[in-house]
């Protein structure tokens, strides 16, 4: 079977960077970017720990920018939709969050036929205090904490360990510690692991980062007991032909290949953070069959 190439993207003019963590140059001590539990996820808000987690391995997303933290000057004005704007209004009311900051208000794409003949942006001033932010997903925080170790995570004023953690984030997603084996599995091939759901599946693969290239799998988790059935207590979709096959069209669509990933568990096994090399991980790459392909 031939694997499909993953596809470059053009005009990239970022630079590759190393992968985490940062080795501080003098005593040889790895650099601790600081986390916030924030209930669902964990949020970076220091500035240049923001470019870093980012470029450095591509972990997160920032909160306000669609992929690289966006740092506004002074001198710059935010451009807002209506929307966007009504929604900080409304975060505005709910005290004191910050300095004032004059921003240009743009009507919403959608809410007139004559959008670009009829502008007219108006200066506002949003009393938020929004800022920009980066935002970990449960198992890239948990990748960054304990098998990178360059992360530190506070929920409050108390400092997580791994086992902290690895409760935590568990008792707040049940399938925190599914998605987390299939998360390690794939970062440890060096793949760069994101958010599967815009394509429906689980995660998405890419080879070096989004900006470098297109996703190159769409993959999707099956937990399995070790006769090979499936658990239907974790089904987390249909599996029949029509629902796989109609998935795997999407993905070829989207110029991907879809992966069904089955994680094989033993009845009654606990998962633990320590013991991920023994669970058994089986890749299934779905390829549609057509005929006219295989005549002479």
């Amino acid at each position: 079977m031939e694997l499909m190439e993953p596809k470059k993207k053009k005009y990239c003019k970022l630079p590759k960077k190393v992968s985490l963590p940062i080795t501080l140059k003098k005593d040889g001590t790895i650099h601790k970017i600081q986390g916030i539990f924030n209930g669902f996820s964990v949020t970076v808000n220091d500035e240049e720990d923001m470019k870093n987690i980012i470029s450095m391995g591509y972990f997160g997303k920032a909160n306000l920018s669609r992929n690289y933290p966006q740092f506004s000057s002074n001198s710059k004005v935010e451009i807002l939709r209506y929307r966007q704007y009504e929604r900080r209004k409304h975060w505005g009311t709910k005290g004191d969050n910050g300095a004032l900051k004059k921003v240009i208000v743009v009507p919403d794409s959608d809410s007139d036929d004559d959008f670009f003949t009829n502008l007219k942006p108006q200066y506002q001033i949003d009393k938020s205090g929004i800022r920009e932010s980066v935002w970990l997903s449960l198992e890239e925080a948990f990748f960054l904490l304990h098998s990178v170790g360059c992360l530190d995570i506070r929920e409050g004023n108390d400092y997580l360990n791994a086992s902290d953690c690895w409760k935590l984030f568990s008792e707040t997603d049940a399938q925190f510690k599914y998605n987390y084996i299939v998360y390690y599995y794939f970062r440890a091939k060096n793949w760069v692991v994101k958010p599967g759901i815009k394509f429906g599946g689980d995660y998405l693969l890419y080879k070096q980062g989004p900006p470098f290239y297109h996703a190159s799998y769409v993959v999707i988790i099956e937990i399995l007991d070790d006769c090979h059935s499936k658990i239907e207590d974790l089904c987390r979709r249909s599996m029949d032909k029509v629902s796989v096959m109609s998935l795997n069209r999407l993905c070829e669509t989207g110029g991907k290949e879809l992966m069904i990933c089955e994680i094989i568990l033993n009845k009654n096994e606990d998962i633990h953070y320590e013991t991920l090399d023994k669970i058994r991980i089986n890749e299934i790459l779905v390829k549609r069959w057509i005929i006219t392909h295989d005549l002479p």
